[in-house]
């Protein structure tokens, strides 16, 4: 029999908390903080709602909404459209999003409407990954994005960085826009059951090995263990009528189950709804809950950890509790993954034609959800596609660098038999990939790869702009060296291939080609 050591032994660190207090939120919180943008690097997932094509949705809806205002109340137009996203984390989604709103405004001729985007999170060290980057910069500059340090739970003032106001009712002008991607399902939740008609609230214990503690705090939070115990939930828990009635709902509806209720996403949703004079629109993409029957029968909530770590968002919750309180909201039809709801204050979705038909139709018809599902598909099988399927697909993501990135040793590899047309498609949208690349620490570079691309259809002088354009990225590796001085000898600029030769000898002095390619420049140089 193996004998237990000290650092074996289980050590119980909190006892029968109620979830929204436990020790696990401050850890979360310090693991954000801790690790800035590298949270995003390898760590915490995001790409499903980072990516051009949720992009897209969310303009659309928005843009139907500024066209919906702006005809119903004319002056709106002296006044920003506020637009808020809530734990930004990498950027990404902000770039794509506001380059494709201005794009849209401008084509319509609608570019006397004001926008400001607020990029906002409550760690000081994502901000300053923002404010450097060169994809945001020029929005920046114009304006058009702003930065808050902003604590979705705590009612703190919101300040703009750059233009140094408050947001407030009298700022707050139109209607507030809130983004709340994989964000809900981060903050505080609480945890109940409902058994044989009797509602119970269920308190988390937790505990870990001895070996796991630093003090009194968990090394991994992956090594700690969580325990549940019951107790049955008290009248009028929240001593919030709309909430309550939630509660009570689930008691009288529900046979026996398990659920959470996301009270850190509540608690920042009434702060929104009173400093935006109670004109609010949220859209919340994330994984979870939105029908009442999707939360029969589930086991005690388990956490997903991640580096951070999450859980499932009960979305139901959200608009049950928009509706009691007199606002509004969506909620797609069932279907598998994740979720995309939109929640209104003061609005009535239905009263709003324009953003109404951007919901019906990019997010209920073919929605985030629904393209996730094909992009795994692909993703998974994407070396038994040809090249006009992967083609069409890079179409429907909207020329998503990350997807380029997954295919592009399949696209080089069916580039040899292709015909003119699928090359000249493909070459025609490498601009919108190009533009679609936003730099994040420790990610290949697509600019690179789209140089590779031209340089392996033979069209030398794309291919060397591509380089160029990936060099700050890049650095000077060899390979990028190499390949530049081979577009600079095919387009007869010997020059300047010798002098890149020379470099990446430099880089490389190992390289038998690249002392070869040196010696035939020359030769040529020279008249040989």
């Amino acid at each position: 029999m193996k004998q237990e050591t000290a650092s074996d032994r289980k050590v119980v660190i909190e006892q029968a908390k109620r979830f929204s207090e436990s020790m696990l939120w401050k850890a979360q919180r310090e693991y954000f903080d801790k690790e800035g943008i590298n949270a995003w690097v390898n760590q915490v997932p995001f790409y499903i709602t980072s990516n051009p094509f949720i992009a897209n949705v969310y303009m659309q809806v928005v843009f139907g909404l500024i066209c919906d205002w702006v005809k119903q109340h004319p002056e709106a137009k002296n006044h920003p459209f506020y637009i808020m996203e809530l734990g930004t984390g990498s950027g990404r989604f902000s770039y794509y999003f506001v380059k494709r709103l201005m794009d849209l405004l401008e084509y319509h001729g609608m570019s006397d409407i004001k926008i400001c985007y607020v990029m906002s999170d409550f760690t000081k060290h994502n901000i300053q990954y923002w404010e450097t980057h060169p994809a945001l910069k020029p929005y920046v500059d114009k304006g058009i994005i702003d930065f808050a340090l902003y604590d979705l739970e705590t009612e703190k003032p919101i300040t703009l960085i750059k233009q140094n106001i408050k947001l407030s009712p009298e700022v707050l002008v139109n209607p507030l826009t809130v983004f709340a991607n994989y964000i809900f399902d981060t903050v505080t939740h609480d945890s109940f059951m409902v058994h044989e008609g009797k509602l119970y609230e269920l308190l988390v214990s937790l505990s870990t090995e001895e070996s796991n503690l630093d003090g009194i705090k968990p090394k991994d939070m992956e090594k700690v263990s969580v325990d549940h115990s019951v107790h049955e939930a008290k009248p009028n828990y929240y001593h919030d009528p709309h909430l309550d009635a939630v509660l009570d709902l689930y008691k009288k509806s529900l046979n026996d189950t398990s659920f959470l209720i996301p009270i850190g996403s509540i608690k920042a949703i009434r702060y929104l709804r009173k400093l935006s004079n109670d004109k609010l629109l949220i859209i919340s993409t994330d994984k979870g809950y939105s029908s009442l029957a999707s939360l029969e029968n589930l086991g005690h909530p388990s956490i997903a950890f991640h580096g951070s770590f999450s859980m499932m968002v009960n979305f139901h919750t959200l608009s049950e509790y928009f509706k009691n309180s007199g606002g509004d909201a969506f909620l797609q039809t069932p279907r598998r993954g994740i979720k995309t709801s939109i929640f209104a204050s003061g609005l009535k979705l239905k009263e709003l034609p324009n953003t109404w038909l951007a919901i019906d139709k990019h997010i209920e018809s073919f929605g985030p959800s629904d393209y996730f599902n094909l992009h795994r598909r692909i993703s998974d099988s994407f070396n038994e596609c040809e090249l006009e399927a992967l083609s069409s697909h890079m179409a429907l993501t909207g020329w998503d660098p990350h997807m380029y990135m997954r295919l592009s040793q399949r696209f080089m590899t069916l580039l040899h038999d292709a015909d003119s047309e699928a090359i000249t498609f493909l070459a025609d949208n490498m601009p919108k990939l190009a533009e679609n690349y936003y730099y994040m620490p420790a990610s290949d570079c697509v600019l690179f790869e789209i140089a590779v691309f031209f340089h392996a259809v033979k069209r030398y002088k794309e291919a060397l702009e591509y380089y160029q354009k990936a060099r700050p990225f890049v650095g000077e590796k060899f390979g990028l060296i190499y390949n530049t001085a081979l577009c600079k000898h095919l387009v007869k600029d010997n020059k300047g291939a010798l002098e890149d030769f020379k470099t990446a000898l430099e880089l490389d002095p190992s390289s038998d080609d690249t002392k070869e390619w040196i010696a035939f420049v020359e030769k040529e140089m020279a008249g040989g």
